[in-house]
């Protein structure tokens, strides 16, 4: 059995394939209806909902997507959570280490670290010294679209090598994804506070 991979997020540095690429805002009826209430984790994929409308849009869903909802669904609470970036002292180095072979990301002096879901067999993540090259709070994939055939959502996404990411998803107990690496939101969202362009990712077992 494959560790899970992890993050480690550098204290001077800090303490889920997706294309660079603009898109417009969402439809107008995309929305939350007033009363609902968002829904912050990301949900696990669940085989009914791929196969419900197999003759149509969701009939492009990748060999990966399918395979991932028919694993068991997992907790993405973050236990406990992580400390508020405000309260931390200013960051002099910040490094992000993501560990593959464990599943989890870590920070160089421990800040922080939690579990990660990063690329499944046929696309693996890139292993190497990368740097953040771009940070966006509201990134869509510029090559996936989701069952509703709309680009699929990378929140708190932090590029560092050409089409791969670091970014908010849903989180299984094994690698998962088209090669972008997956934190849960509130790990997600802590990194992306702390983490700055141009600091530097290492990616490795």
């Amino acid at each position: 059995m494959s560790k899970a991979p992890v993050l480690l997020l550098g204290l001077p540095l800090l303490a889920t394939g997706c294309a660079y690429q603009a898109y417009p805002d969402l439809p107008d009826d995309i929305v939350v209806q007033p009363g609902a209430t968002a829904v912050a984790e990301p949900l696990a994929p669940t085989a009914d909902a791929i196969d419900h409308n197999a003759t149509g849009m969701a009939a492009n869903v990748s060999d990966v997507a399918r395979r991932e909802a028919q694993l068991p669904p997992v907790s993405q609470e973050v236990k406990p959570p992580p400390p508020n970036p405000g309260s931390l002292p200013a960051a002099e180095h910040r490094q992000l280490k993501i560990l593959l072979g464990n599943r989890r990301f870590e920070d160089g002096q421990l800040v922080w670290s939690g579990k990660v879901s990063a690329g499944a067999g046929e696309h693996p993540t890139p292993q190497g010294e990368f740097r953040v090259t771009a940070k966006d709070v509201n990134h869509r994939s510029g090559s996936y679209t989701n069952y509703f055939d709309l680009p699929t959502p990378m929140p708190y996404a932090m590029q560092f090598d050409g089409p791969y990411w670091v970014h908010e998803g849903y989180v299984p107990n094994e690698h998962a994804s088209h090669g972008c690496v997956r934190l849960r939101h509130d790990d997600a969202k802590f990194v992306y506070a702390r983490m700055r362009v141009g600091d530097p990712v290492t990616v490795t077992e």
